[in-house]
């Protein structure tokens, strides 16, 4: 029998039984959106800390501290000791005159204390919450420093913040550019000296008795930054010069493992030093340099290819979340054409009885399996693409009434999907072999006598 006669016949059979034939349909659909929904989310949210990642020139960055943190330095630092309190601890502290001298090495664009702590932000009644960054003077070199709105920072020791337009619009200035030399509150949290004085009381009192306080700092806005390279930290980033940072009464710190790893008896330094790179080719010298001070430096590209291997992972979990969903269709579509075979019991016999090949029968069931996953995968698509673009619409949406710029919450690429419609049809394809395998071994003359 022609190939296309099986299509034709195929397609009549899956006709008769129409409702069957819906439902299981809408259960491949239902699959296949589901694979392609999830797997779009993971891959939205990877673009988005990669384009983001490379706007911060994270690249360009190394991360120096005087311990060594499992996971994030390396196995290990060229054994040099520099100083007395070095001799004692192992660890060299990180004080102005070691950040002076990372700052004169060939390939340093500049070298300042890690200096990053959440606060608030108060301007015309409203309140909104920040992660403010302090970085240095060097950095309006940086395109993505330059404001878009205002100017860079007067100053080191400037009371001015940069602020990006989402958040000028929830401070409610009108306009982002009518907030540049505007008046704002920075607000702090920093421990409280004479709640810690009596222990008892702070145990005993909840969360209401924690030894912490607030410290309101008054400064000027001095530009507003762009936030369309920065999609996830853009919406609370705010940038405050090093050296007025310094003076501000404020808990800070990058991580729990410096809180757990850091020697903070033996050492009087900062707890990390930032160095930021005129190109990314400098980085292994730069490194090596800064390692024979007695210090660790750490690549922020190290650790962005572990959160590569965290969205790996994540990917993987999603595409089994979504490969279930898969499964139950398939299921489905094994139990639709195993009732049509049984169905069918008689009208098979009779085409045995006349000549009827049993591979082209077998091919038959196949082919009708295969047309249901096909025509599930189509649905499918259509379905999952309507339902990322209407999700990614609705956040736009929500992200555009706060003034934040539209980002890619879901994104899948046409590879993507042709692997998803491929894996339908093929799961559709095993899920009909048994069936079929089973009409195929039919005997006509004990067709012909069922009822």
């Amino acid at each position: 029998m022609r190939v296309a006669d099986l299509f034709k016949l195929a397609w009549d059979n899956l006709r008769r039984n129409s409702t069957r034939s819906v439902l299981t349909v809408i259960g491949v659909l239902i699959g296949v959106a589901a694979l392609m929904t999830l797997l779009a989310y993971g891959s939205g949210l990877q673009q988005n800390a990669q384009r983001e990642f490379n706007a911060l020139e994270l690249y360009n960055t190394l991360r120096v501290t005087s311990n060594q943190i499992p996971a994030l330095t390396g196995p290990g630092r060229v054994a040099t000791q520099v100083a007395d309190t070095a001799s004692m601890t192992g660890q060299v502290p990180l004080t102005d005159s070691l950040v002076q001298e990372i700052e004169q090495l060939d390939g340093v664009l500049a070298a300042y204390p890690e200096d990053n702590f959440p606060g608030k932000l108060r301007a015309n009644g409203r309140e909104i919450v920040i992660n403010a960054e302090a970085i240095p003077m060097e950095f309006q070199e940086i395109e993505l420093y330059l404001p878009k709105y205002g100017t860079f920072f007067e100053k080191p020791d400037a009371a001015q913040v940069m602020i990006t337009p989402s958040m000028a619009k929830r401070l409610g200035f009108d306009t982002p550019e009518g907030a540049v030399g505007q008046s704002v509150e920075i607000i702090t949290a920093a421990f409280n000296l004479s709640k810690m004085q009596n222990l008892a009381q702070m145990f005993s009192g909840g969360l209401n008795a924690l030894p912490m306080g607030q410290h309101s700092y008054d400064a000027t806005v001095a530009g507003i930054i762009k936030e369309d390279q920065q999609p996830l930290t853009g919406f609370t980033r705010a940038l405050v010069p090093v050296q007025y940072a310094q003076t501000l009464d404020k808990i800070t710190f990058f991580s729990t493992l410096d809180l757990l790893f850091r020697n903070a008896d033996a050492l009087d330094g900062y707890s990390a030093v930032r160095v930021q790179l005129t190109d990314a080719s400098a980085l292994p010298g730069v490194r090596q340099e800064i390692e024979e001070m007695g210090v660790y430096a750490t690549s922020f590209r190290e650790q962005f290819d572990r959160l590569e291997q965290l969205f790996l992972i994540m990917d993987l979990a999603l595409g089994i979340i979504g490969f279930i969903a898969m499964l139950v269709a398939t299921i489905g579509i094994a139990n639709t054409v195993m009732m049509n075979v049984r169905e069918r019991y008689r009208e098979i016999g009779v085409m045995m009885a006349v000549g009827g090949d049993a591979n082209d029968l077998q091919r038959l069931f196949v082919i009708e399996s295969a047309s249901l996953g096909a025509l599930g995968g189509i649905a499918g698509l259509i379905f999952g693409g309507l339902i990322v673009l209407g999700l990614d619409a609705a956040v736009n949406m929500y992200l555009d009434s706060l003034g934040v710029p539209p980002i890619t919450v879901f994104s899948t690429s046409v590879l993507t999907m042709a692997v998803i419609f491929a894996g339908a049809v093929l799961i559709s394809l095993l899920a009909g072999v048994v069936p079929a395998r089973r009409a195929a071994r039919i005997e006509p003359a004990e067709a012909l006598r069922s009822t």
